[in-house]
């Protein structure tokens, strides 16, 4: 986890206990009906860059999702501009650290990042959450790319009754370097909504769907 010139923490996702939006906190941004996809961004006190928060309904299993977010390897053909999602460390099924490389438009440096990810489900409603936060110094830095040091996100899986899913995709970071918060932030939108839309073409495949993961229980 694709959350940064927001373009760099794509598949990274926002710490938040919170399954809905808040109409006084967060503004529509764009919304797509025939992919049913709303991407909304809000003001971070003490910060120039915006947080941003996508969300996304689609008719699916848990697993398959969970598995497509697990596939590192293939990242880069969903996550908005991301080169590269590596694994440097699993702790568990549930905990693991990842090293991401994103590319930024020139002339901007491309960044690279290092996250820990943690993975839950509630017993009760079904849930899925996996919570990422930056941890910069956990590996070492690389001389062709600036580090980002601040980052923390959220992917979130709500199930429903009726066999769809609520996606949520939620991050904010500070990229460093010097970048224009309004360069950062003309790309909340794309980010968010084009991982999305690639997401819900990706989880179709079946390599995703025939995936069965033991630490992760369906509601159907």
């Amino acid at each position: 986890m694709h959350q940064l010139f927001l373009i760099c923490v794509f598949a990274l996702a926002l710490m938040s206990p919170s399954v809905s939006v808040a109409a006084e906190d967060w503004t529509l941004r764009q919304s797509d009906d025939e992919h049913h996809i709303q991407i909304y961004t809000r003001d971070i006190a003490g910060s120039d860059l915006k947080e941003f928060r996508g969300e996304m309904t689609l008719h699916s299993r848990l697993r398959p999702l969970v598995a497509l977010i697990e596939d590192n390897a293939a990242a880069p053909q969903w996550l908005y501009h991301c080169r590269a999602l590596e694994l440097i460390e699993r702790q568990s099924a549930h905990e693991k650290l990842f090293y991401m490389v994103t590319d930024a438009p020139w002339p901007v440096s491309d960044r690279d990042s290092v996250f820990r990810s943690i993975l839950t489900q509630d017993p009760a409603s079904g849930i899925v959450t996996i919570d990422m936060q930056a941890e910069p110094d956990s590996f070492p830095p690389n001389d062709d790319f600036l580090r980002i040091r601040q980052m923390r996100g959220m992917w979130q899986f709500i199930p429903r009754a009726d066999g769809v899913v609520k996606v949520i995709y939620q991050v904010h970071a500070e990229p460093g370097g010097g970048i224009p918060a309004w360069l950062a932030n003309s790309v909340v939108v794309d980010n968010p909504y084009q991982t999305l839309k690639q997401m819900r073409e990706m989880v179709r495949q079946p390599v995703y769907q025939r995936t069965e993961i033991n630490h992760i229980k369906d509601t159907d």
